[in-house]
């Protein structure tokens, strides 16, 4: 049972969201942006902006483009809040489905 309680611990731990993702997500509702856009415009560094958005991505809150504008990279925008929040509660369901299956083996075992 304790493996079990660490998995949980872990699992919502994943799916903290810090003030840091909170405003990233709330500028790419208004409008998409590349990583150093984002770094630019909320005062950040882009190494911590490119490690939220991977969170964000993960999490299924945001999406991303690949754009040639001469260079090659993402812009990022914020899918819309139903369909986000639709995303993080499958993927909450999931998890707690994972860690139900988990427990019932350990029970058996």
């Amino acid at each position: 049972m304790e493996d079990v309680l660490r998995t949980l611990a872990r699992s919502l731990k994943f799916f903290e969201l810090g003030e840091t993702e909170i405003r990233i997500y709330s500028l790419l509702q208004r409008e998409s942006l590349t990583p150093r856009q984002i770094a630019k415009a909320l005062g950040l560094s882009e190494r911590i902006v490119r490690e939220k958005l991977k969170h964000l991505l993960e999490l299924g809150l945001i999406e991303r483009t690949l754009v040639n504008r001469g260079w090659l990279g993402y812009v990022y925008h914020a899918k819309a809040p139903q369909k986000a929040l639709n995303e993080l509660l499958s993927r909450i369901e999931s998890t707690l489905k994972a860690l139900e299956n988990e427990v019932q083996t350990n029970l058996k075992g």
